[in-house]
């Protein structure tokens, strides 16, 4: 499902790596945009020359190479030659959900409220395909505004598998890519999976929707917490019990707009998700059920059928890939 690429086509794609094709700075490599001859866009990742980063390469590798769900960045192609490393994905026209969110002075960039329905239900929707619809449950990890891309259209497509692990149904751990068929993988607790990597997810969409809602950063979300000395639960209750103060913290784009309702329903399912105790946070399938219903009013549809939307890479296949880039 995805090709081997050369550095030289890469290269030339990119104009030799210009900045004029600079397209975002992340931890471990630099996005570019490239034009194949055919007149083709696409966007490719470029790892630092660091071994530490093999890990994050082959677990990219690994998932997006077997998993196709329009909700996820497609990776169209790979690249390992000597020391370069690099992953070729589908360009996606409006960039990322951060830079929409927290623009800069002047810039002027405004997500409308149903849009923000839409990138919440499509993430949802997404990661409910992750945790509990795909042949392999995948769980992100890393998940925040930066990870995810808006098309065209502004469907978001999640990134930067990176981090992300893989288990199969029966709870085999594949901490590398190149065991999905080998008794080398471990099994892992299916306590620890749920409480400690499935509700990570949970909590960290959580954090997304208090973006989306609050137009801020992380940092100044929980920031806000720590002056009312009380958790982020605790400070959203409060919030949601006092108008004026909600009012204060509201993005301003969103305020005397008529959707006050709206945002306070999704103000409560963030809630729900950002519960100190893991056991007691939602499941994301649970988490789409629910902001499916905001989302229709805006005339998103409803599917429940999330099988409906992938395919899956046969192993076969996905050894060939592994092999490839291990050997």
């Amino acid at each position: 499902m995805i090709t081997r690429m050369s550095f030289t086509e890469l290269r030339e794609a990119t104009g030799n790596f210009n900045t004029h094709n600079f397209i975002g700075l992340g931890k471990i490599g630099i996005m570019y945009k490239a034009v194949l001859p055919n007149g083709w866009p696409l966007a490719v990742k470029r790892f630092y020359e660091s071994p530490s980063f093999e890990k994050q390469f082959v677990s990219e590798l690994f998932a997006l190479g077997r998993l196709r769900h329009n909700n996820l960045v497609p990776l169209l192609g790979y690249c390992k030659e000597r020391k370069e490393k690099l992953l070729v994905y589908k360009y996606i026209l409006n960039g990322n959900l951060y830079d929409w969110l927290h623009v800069m002075e002047g810039n002027d960039k405004i997500l409308e409220w149903h849009l923000r329905i839409k990138i919440a239900t499509g993430i949802a929707r997404g990661l409910a395909w992750l945790h509990h619809k795909c042949d392999f449950c995948v769980v992100h990890l890393n998940l925040s505004s930066t990870s995810i891309l808006l098309d065209k259209n502004f469907e978001p497509k999640i990134s930067n598998f990176g981090g992300a692990k893989i288990s199969s149904s029966e709870g085999a751990l594949f901490l590398d890519s190149i065991d999905i068929d080998s008794s080398n993988s471990s099994f892992v607790d299916s306590g620890v999976w749920e409480l400690d990597f499935v509700k990570k997810d949970v909590y960290d969409f959580g954090i997304l929707l208090l973006e989306l809602i609050i137009g801020k950063e992380p940092i100044e979300i929980n920031n806000y917490s720590k002056s009312s000395n009380g958790s982020l639960l605790d400070w959203i209750t409060h919030l949601l019990t006092s108008s004026s103060n909600l009012y204060s913290v509201i993005d301003k784009s969103l305020i005397g707009r008529g959707f006050d309702g709206e945002i306070l329903q999704l103000l409560r399912i963030a809630c729900m998700c950002l519960n100190p105790f893991p056991g007691r946070r939602p499941t994301m399938l649970e988490l789409y059920t629910k902001i499916s219903i905001l989302g229709e009013r805006h005339g998103i549809t409803n599917d429940t059928k999330i099988l409906s939307q992938f395919e899956i890479a046969t192993p076969s296949t996905l050894n060939e890939i592994v092999e490839v880039e291990i050997t």
